[in-house]
Parts: C-alpha cells; sequence; structure tokens
C-alpha cells in the first residue's frame, strides 16, 4: 500500500511539473503567445513521448521479466539511449526554432529533461516509488524555486516558464544520480533486448500524442485562436488532471500485469484489473462533479475563458469515460502485445478525428468537444473487447515472447 500510494504521489507530482507549466501558461502569457506556447510545448511533448515509447514504456512492460543480475546493467543502458534521443530531440527542436521561434527555447533543455524521464522509469520499473517520488520533487521544488524567482525580479515569457521547466529537469537528473546506483552503459543493449517493444510502442505513444494535437490544429484551422485557447483552457482544468492520475495507475500497473503474464497468473491480473477499475470509476464521477462547479471552477482557475463553460460537460464525460479505458491498456501492455496496443490506438486515433471534425463541422468549438466524447466511447468498447480477446493466449504465451 505504501509502494502504491508512493508511486501515485511520484507520478502526481511528474505530471504536476508538466501542468504546472501549461497552466502557468494561461495565466500570465496574452492569448496569442500561449497559442504559440501551446504549439511549441506539443512538439516537446511528442518528442518526450517518443522517447518513453523507446526507453520508459519498455521499461515497465521488460524489465520485471528479468532476472534480477541484470536489471541495473539494462537499466544504465536504458539511460544512455534516452541521452542520445535527448540530443537528437535539441537538434529538432534548434532547427524548428528557424520557423517557429518558440520552439528554440527548449532545445538546451531537451537533453535533461529526456534523461531525468527515463531516470523515474528506471526506477518505476523496479518498483522503487520512493526515489522516484525524491527525483521528481527535486525537479518540481527547482522549477517553482526558478518561477518564484520570475515573479519576483523577472518578465514572464515562454523563454522563462522553458527555463524554469529545464531546469528543474537538471536538477533531477542530480538526484538521480546521488541516490541510485546506475549509471550510463553502452546504449546497445538495452535498444538489443527491447526493440520487440519499442517499435510498436513508440509508434503507439507518438500517435497517441499526436492526435491530441491534431486536434487542437484542427480548431486552430476553422475556429478564432480564441476558440482554440478556451478548449485548451477547459482541457487543462478538467481533462489534464485526471489524465495524470491516469498516467500514475497506467505507470503502477503495467509492471505486476508483466509480472502476472510471464508466470501464467491469470486470477492475479484480474484482480488487479478488478482494483484498478473501481479506482477509475471513482475517478470518472469526481470528473463529472466540474459539470454542476463549471462557472465556479472556471472563474476561479481560468477568468479569461468563463465564456466556454458550455465544453465542460462534453471534456468531462470524455474524462469519466476515459479513464475506465486504463486498467486494459495496462493489461495489454504487461501482455507485452505492441501490435495490438498500436491497432487499438489507430482506432482511437480514426475515432477521436472523426468524431470531432464531424463535431466541428456541425457545432464549432462545442459540436468538436462533444465529438470528443463520443470518441472516446467508441475507444473504451474498441479497448475493452480487445484485451478481453488477447486475454487468455497472451498469459499462455507470454513467456515465450519475454
Amino acid at each position: 500500500m505504501k509502494r502504491s500510494a508512493l508511486g501515485v504521489a511520484d507520478q502526481v507530482v511528474s505530471s504536476g511539473s508538466n501542468y504546472l507549466t501549461a497552466f502557468l501558461a494561461s495565466l500570465v502569457l496574452a492569448p496569442v503567445d500561449f497559442g504559440a506556447f501551446v504549439l511549441a510545448y506539443a512538439v516537446v511533448t511528442v518528442l518526450l513521448a517518443a522517447t518513453r515509447a523507446v526507453v520508459g514504456e519498455p521499461l515497465l512492460a521488460h524489465l520485471p521479466t528479468v532476472e534480477g543480475s541484470r536489471r541495473r546493467g539494462l537499466g544504465a543502458s536504458a539511460l544512455a539511449l534516452a541521452l542520445l534521443l535527448g540530443l537528437a530531440s535539441a537538434l529538432v527542436c534548434a532547427a524548428g526554432g528557424a520557423w517557429f521561434e518558440a520552439l528554440l527555447v527548449f532545445a538546451a533543455w531537451m537533453p535533461a529533461a529526456l534523461v531525468a524521464d527515463a531516470a523515474r522509469f528506471v526506477l518505476l520499473a523496479g518498483r522503487d516509488t520512493g526515489r522516484a517520488f525524491v527525483v521528481d520533487t527535486v525537479w518540481v521544488v527547482v522549477q517553482l524555486a526558478v518561477l518564484g524567482g520570475v515573479l519576483a525580479w523577472g518578465t514572464w515569457s515562454i523563454g522563462w516558464l522553458a527555463a524554469a521547466w529545464g531546469l528543474g529537469a537538471v536538477a533531477a537528473v542530480g538526484a538521480f544520480l546521488v541516490v541510485a546506483p546506475e549509471r550510463v552503459a553502452d546504449p546497445r543493449a538495452w535498444w538489443a533486448e527491447s526493440r520487440y517493444l519499442s517499435g510498436w510502442f513508440t509508434a503507439t505513444s507518438v500517435l497517441g500524442q499526436v492526435q491530441i494535437y491534431l486536434v487542437l490544429l484542427l480548431a486552430g484551422a476553422v475556429l478564432l485562436a480564441v476558440d482554440t485557447a478556451g478548449l485548451r483552457a477547459v482541457q487543462l482544468m478538467v481533462f489534464q488532471p485526471v489524465v495524470t492520475l491516469m498516467a500514475a495507475l497506467l505507470v503502477l500497473l503495467t509492471p505486476p500485469m508483466a509480472a502476472c503474464s510471464a508466470a501464467g497468473d491469470l486470477a492475479g491480473l484480474r484482480r488487479a484489473r478488478g482494483t484498478a477499475l473501481r479506482a477509475m470509476a471513482l475517478l470518472g464521477v469526481l470528473a463529472l462533479l466540474a459539470i454542476p462547479l463549471r462557472h465556479v471552477l472556471l472563474g476561479t482557475f481560468f477568468p479569461r475563458y468563463t465564456a466556454y463553460a458550455a465544453l465542460v460537460a462534453p471534456i468531462a464525460l470524455q474524462t469519466a469515460v476515459g479513464a475506465l479505458t486504463v486498467p486494459f491498456q495496462a493489461q495489454i501492455r504487461g501482455f507485452r502485445r505492441g501490435r495490438a496496443l498500436f491497432v487499438q490506438q489507430l482506432v482511437q486515433a480514426g475515432a477521436l478525428l472523426g468524431c470531432a471534425g464531424v463535431g466541428l463541422t456541425l457545432g464549432g468549438v462545442v459540436g468538436l468537444a462533444w465529438g470528443l466524447a463520443v470518441a472516446t466511447v467508441i475507444a473504451l468498447v474498441a479497448i475493452v473487447a480487445r484485451a478481453l480477446r488477447l486475454e487468455r493466449p497472451a498469459v499462455g504465451k507470454a513467456v515465450v515472447v519475454a
């Protein structure tokens, strides 16, 4: 129980640092600058997701099935690969900055951010949630300290928001080097060990991130900039906090489900899934409470966007339904069925973009929001059917594919 509580706390702190950056940007930047920030941060998020899919997510699914004597070496190798990908991401941001200046300010911080993220996954894969919590807490504390300095002595800008986020990542890497035994090793070892997962996981993760921002780009191409900002503000208020906890449970569930799959323990897997479903249902109910409280919440946290209260109901429904998909996502990841996971993501992306497009055509930004809710119902039905269909053969074959 203590380990699980620390795992949830770690994920809240980790995702909280990203949420804090976006939330603060919505408050201190003018709507035009906030729109530029959203697009730049979208690119950074996709790069982070790609690295997480190559390094972090395969660690959760694969490392628990490896004998203990090899885990430290594989963890160090994964960190080295994250460093290489971080350097490549920095080059991407620097090159993109020639066309989109807001992206340039993130370039210098990408290596540290990607290594820090990989470091926490090394710890979480070993169910060392306590030290993961320490590393992420250092990140947030340093980030808050920098933001406090800007508030007291500086002027808000995209550059300062990026610097606070990046300096927090640098501090998190330093904290990991203090509290953890892993060090950088040959990256080829992890790539050879995990590539049966990383290709599918990368495609799935990038598609999952891209679909979110394609919806924003679709909205931006059709709607006024303030409507796109209003949609994002409501998502930050209702959807993003719950996604933080959804991600926490996904991270916590995947290693034990992988272990149950490798051991052929179908009963243990079903118990874990049932517990997670109850937790997610409760989380969904809490998300729905935003509907009657929408005017109070918007007036308190996003006073510039109170005119978009009509978006709260569909976004809350999307959030509540989406929460129920998490145990089944963890189950497929634990089975290490990368192709099945990618196919499911294709279904979800197609439904999301299709329904969002139809909704946008019929009802503007409100129609788009309801389209997202309908798409999430389709995604839930699809992932439940796929997980149950894969259940018995996946458990039986888990030892072979590992």
